[in-house]
This record gives structure tokens, sequence and C-alpha cells, in this order.
């Protein structure tokens, strides 16, 4: 539109001035929970693109030209390739996302481009949920939308129109609105998988538990307070030194760290269905009572699980190894649950060993601790049977070891000197230094990695396993007994298995644990696990509502999951649910009195316009009272009466006089004067 030989927009294209500060609020919000894993500079050029902004509203600065537009997308691609390594994951893509909602900033000309910029706000306010999925993401994410869609009310706001708190008041309502109708779709909506199931980029790694062990890599571990998962059982949780949580399993040594054997990295040997079983279970015998329970684990970016030895049922996409362990298809690239069946008690492979197994159990690198393989050889002589030697052995580190964070550094030839020279380490010591001394006195042995004991949650019946629980033992098979878990640490420090690292460590040691100075403060740790507890449930009813558990609750309380009954419930509680907002808004736009009499006033006053007699616009209670008494001096009793009551109570404070107020304007209509 040309005026006066200038150009200019339509007014209805035009982006007001208080829908960009509301827009520049939520880039703000939207972008905040994306620092920890974005790269740093794509915040700097979002302070860039601000900057701009600001410039083109003052009009000191044009709109980018297509030059620059274009160093800014090619620079932009390449530092997200360069930041991700080449990786095209979705992290990657979630940067892509994020650098154009902030380019597209500085090239904003009109309404629509606004509008749009809103819409995509909405996605990457999705995206967090790929990388957080506690309560306070949740949370977040709700705040998130309300800015969101502020800036879309705001748009079509004028000025004189806007007010901070009335837009941001009125939008949480409408957000606000809309939750029971969310709540309702997501019980009943069918389960395809949450949007934050998907793989993310398989460069940045997660700390943990790796799949190999060398001297101080598990009491590195256990200096961290990091969750790793939680488990709850149905009935009666084992006793804590029963709570082995196995993870892996080391039978190849290289002289100093422990790894997977190249037949173990095969798979070959993986059970991955339940119903069809591999033919080693069948020298699995399970013995006593089952344990069931169910973990919620947190991203690990690996394929293994944990559980109780040894597994019986487990979920889909699941998998028994030969070695008793649990593995996923793919990697636990979020949090999340699954169900298993464990036997506590249990024979494995009691009669005999395959002869590859035998070797691999065996395996020691040549003439390396030659100090020890002595020793073994001539202890086992002394014995004369495997379990006095495992005991003579037993009590060599009860008698002279020291569980420590803080082992001194071993050299080549790593064993000799810890079990003969130091003497002093952590769980990994231990558990390396039997199996070597085991295999070099010819018994099959190997190493298991994972977790024992946990902290346990009374206020929601959990035990949280953190990484500080990690821990190394050891297995050995002995004929027609299999495999026997042997503890070393166990005989060092009794107290780490039966109550806990923080419990086995001297007062040096403890200094080095990642511990919150909350869990000394009773209050302090009871706000801490009730907060802790309230992330379980939300982990498990609500990040964990998944095909069965929906199965099961539509079974609860609607007798099914036919189509007919989902429909005819989905229309009852949508009828209930608008139906209770349209009354929410009808109530809230009655009519308000400035004083709790003008409600009775005014129904008198009704009264008397329906027999002719309304009252005026502006005119006084007296004035009025006075024109109705000249039309109808036969009521001048009760309409003094009321006028007076009106005036007292309103006025003097008087609050007996609304109790009489109502009385007589109910007697005034049962009366009938003004009939006569």
């Amino acid at each position: 539109m040309k005026r006066g030989g200038l150009v200019t927009m339509r007014e209805a294209d035009q982006i007001p001035r208080n829908s960009l500060a509301w827009l520049l609020l939520a880039q703000a919000v939207i972008l905040a929970p994306h620092v920890i894993h974005i790269p740093v500079w794509i915040w700097g050029i979002w302070l860039i693109a601000v900057l701009w902004r600001w410039q083109i509203f003052r009009g000191a600065w044009g709109f980018p030209g297509w030059p620059i537009k274009l160093v800014l997308v090619a620079s932009s691609c390449a530092g997200l390739y360069l930041a991700y390594r080449g990786s095209f994951g979705v992290e990657t893509m979630v940067g892509l996302l994020i650098v154009g909602f902030v380019l597209k900033l500085i090239e904003m000309r009109k309404r629509g481009d606004l509008l749009l910029l809103c819409h995509l706000g909405y996605f990457i306010v999705a995206t967090q949920f790929l990388f957080f999925s506690n309560v306070f993401a949740a949370l977040y994410g709700l705040l998130s939308l309300i800015v969101v869609s502020a800036t879309l009310l705001a748009s079509h706001q004028s000025l004189d129109q806007h007010r901070f708190w009335r837009t941001l008041r009125l939008t949480s309502v409408l957000v606000l609105q809309a939750v029971p109708l969310m709540l309702l779709l997501f019980v009943v909506a069918p389960r395809v998988g949450p949007l934050w199931a998907v793989p993310m980029n398989s460069a940045g790694a997660k700390t943990g538990m790796s799949d190999s062990m060398s001297p101080g890599d598990i009491s590195e571990l256990s200096r961290s307070t990091e969750l790793v998962f939680r488990a709850s059982f149905e009935g009666m949780a084992p006793p804590q030194f029963e709570l082995y949580w196995r993870g892996l399993v080391f039978s190849y040594f290289d002289g100093r760290r422990w790894s997977q054997s190249n037949a173990q990295l095969s798979r070959a040997n993986i059970n991955w269905s339940e119903q069809k079983r591999a033919d080693w279970r069948d020298d699995l015998n399970y013995q006593g009572d089952a344990v069931r329970y169910q973990v919620i684990i947190e991203p690990t970016k690996q394929v293994w699980l944990f559980s109780l030895t040894a597994p019986e049922h487990w979920d889909e996409d699941t998998g028994l190894s030969q070695e008793l362990n649990l593995l996923r298809k793919r990697p636990i690239t979020q949090r999340m649950q699954y169900q298993v069946t464990s036997w506590l008690d249990y024979r494995y492979q009691a009669q005999q060993l395959e002869e590859g197994q035998r070797r691999q159990m065996l395996q020691l690198p040549a003439r390396s601790n030659p100090r020890t393989r002595a020793i073994a050889e001539q202890w086992l002589s002394e014995a004369g049977s495997a379990e006095a030697l495992i005991q003579r052995l037993l009590r060599h580190y009860n008698t002279s070891f020291r569980y420590t964070l803080q082992p001194a550094t071993l050299g080549k030839e790593s064993v000799d000197e810890f079990l003969w020279e130091t003497q002093e380490g952590f769980c990994e010591h231990f558990a390396s230094s039997f199996v070597f001394f085991m295999r070099a006195a010819g018994i099959p042995a190997r190493v298991v990695v994972g977790y024992q004991g946990g902290e346990y949650n009374p206020l929601e019946n959990y035990y949280a396993v953190r990484q500080r629980e990690a821990h190394a033992w050891s297995e050995i098979w002995l004929p027609g007994q299999g495999w026997l878990r042997i503890d070393p640490t166990a005989a060092v420090a009794p107290e780490r298995i039966e109550q806990g690292v923080d419990f086995s460590l001297d007062e040096e040691d403890i200094q080095l644990l990642d511990n919150s100075f909350v869990a000394g403060i009773s209050f302090l740790n009871t706000l801490r696990l009730r907060w802790e507890g309230f992330n379980y449930l939300w982990s498990r009813w609500v990040l964990g509502y998944d095909t069965n558990t929906q199965s099961a609750f539509l079974d609860r309380w609607l007798g099914g999951a036919d189509v007919w009954r989902l429909a005819l419930f989905v229309l009852v509680s949508g009828v209930v649910i608008i139906g209770t907002l349209v009354l929410a808004v009808v109530w809230g736009q009655r009519r308000k009195y400035r004083y709790p009499a003008d409600r009775y006033y005014l129904r008198f006053c009704k009264k008397l316009a329906r027999f002719g007699i309304p009252r005026r616009a502006g005119e006084g209670p007296r004035d009025y009272a006075r024109r109705v008494i000249q039309q109808r001096p036969d009521l001048v009793s009760p309409v003094n009466r009321v006028t007076e009551l009106y005036e007292l109570a309103s006025y003097a404070g008087n609050n007996a006089a609304l109790g009489d107020l109502k009385r007589a304007v109910i007697n005034f209509a049962v009366r009938s004067e003004l009939t006569s």
C-alpha cells in the first residue's frame, strides 16, 4: 500500500511491539533447557539475532540481505557438523531446528512470520522431553507452553488492550482448561511409544559402568551419587546382602584390564525369546522362591540391563546371555521401565563346562604375575580341595587387607603387587585378584560387575541404586555345584555388603564421596526422599504408562478395552469436562455485587419493575422509594422498610440487617401488596 509516496504495511500485517517482547521472552524460556547439550556458539548467534531484531525495531538497521543470510546459515550448518562430529542423530537435528528458530527472528517481517515462529516454538518445547523426563521437566514444559501461547495471544491484542499480567493470566487459564482433555486422551489413546524413546547421538557417551574393568575404575564410580536405576519389589524385598544387581561378566584378562571375550561380544548364545528357550538354559535349574520386581533405569547409552541372578521372565526386546545377564537389542538412550522375575537360589552348569568355556575361564596372560601363579599351585596342593583353597584365600584377605578408595598405584604385575605387597584396594582389586588366583590354581572363574545394595526409600517402597553402589565380585565353577558367587570384598569389609559403602570406609575415604550435606540433616533428607519418591511415581505411572499398563488400567475401570467402551467413556468424560468448563465460564460471568445487600435490593427492584415502576438509571434508594410511594401509597410501609434495611446493611455495616433485608424482600413477594 502506497501513502504519500511511501510503501506502508497493512495494520493487520504489522507485528505489535508487545508481541515482539513476548516472542523474545518465549525464545529465552524455550531455549533454556537446551543449554546443556547444544553448542555454546548457538547462544552467541541468538544474542546477535536479538540485538539485530532490536535495531530493526528502532529503525537503526535494515533486514539482512541474502549474502549475510547465506553466511549465517552455512556457518551454522558447518558448526553443527563439527560440534556433533558428522553424526546426524537426534541431537544434531534438534540443534538444526533451534538454529532455524533463532535465525528466523531477524528475517521476520509480518505477523504471519511471527505466527510461524510461535508454531515452531511448540515443536522445540516438545524436544526438551528428548533430554529430560522428570517432574520438573513436565512443569517447565507447561510454563514454556503458556509463554508461547501468550505470544500468540499478544499478537492479536492492541497496545491499549495489552497488560503483561492480564495476558499471562488469561493464557494460563486457557492452557489449564485443556489439561483435563489432555489427561483423558493420555489415558485412552493407543500407546505408540513416547517421543522420548527415539535414539540419540552415539557420540555423546554417558559416564558410568563401561564394558571393561581395570584397577581404579569402580572406585572412581563410587565417588558419584548419580542415579542409575530404581527397583521396587512385589511383596517383601530380599535382604541387603542379597541385592547383587548383575550387569556384565568379564572372562578375558590382558594382565591389567578385564573385558568380555570374543564369544561374548558375538552374542551368538543370547536367548532373545522366552518362548523359544536356548539349549544352554537346560543347564539352569531354579530353586526356592521367585522374586518379582520392576526396574526404572536411567539412560546409559549401553545395551546391558541390571537384574538379580538368575532371571527367568523378562520383557520383550530383551535377551538373556549365557552368562545370565540381560541385554537389549538397542542402547538405552532414554529412561525406560522393565519387569523381571529372578530366582536367587539356582544351579547353573552344575555337571560340566563346555571345553571352549573352560579354556576361556582359565585364560591368563602368558608369564604374568609369576608369584601369584606359584603360590596358587602351592596352596592348592596343601589345601587338597578347591573349597579349602577358597577358604584359605578368603582368610588371607580378611587378616591382611584394607578396604579403601585410595589404594596404591599398581605396576605391570598388578596382581602380585596387590596380593603380596600393597594389600589395600577397592572391590575391583579383590575380585580381579581372586579370579586370577583361582585360574592360576586351575579353577574356572570370572569377574562380574554391577551394583550391590541400594538406598531404600521407605516413603515409596523402592530402592535407588546409584553409581556409588558400583561393585565387582567373582564367580567360580565347581563340579556338581556349577557357578557360585564368591565376593572377596565381603571377607575384607562385610559391612559394605550388609549396610552399604558408607559404613565400610574410614573418615578420609568418606570425604571423597560425592555426598550431599542434606543426607546428614534429618528434615532435609526427608524432603529429598519425598522429592525422589515423587519423581519415582512420575516415572512409574506416567513415563511407564505403556501398552500393558494401559490395558490393565482399562480392564480394571472399564471392564475391557473394546472400542464401544472407549467411545462411551470418552463421550461421557468429554461431556462432563466440557460441561464443567462451560458452567465455570458462566459462573465467572455472573453479576458481581459491590455490597452483599445489592443482591436482595435488586431483586426487590425487579419485582416493582414488573408492575410498571422500574428504577431509573442513577436513581438513589431514597429517591426511588419516594417515587414508588407517590404512585402506590399502599406500599409505604414495606418500601420504607426495605430501603431502611438496605442502607443499614450497605452503609452502616449492620450484618444483622442483611438477614432482615432478605426476609423483607421475600415477604414482600409473598404478600403481593402490588396486586391490591
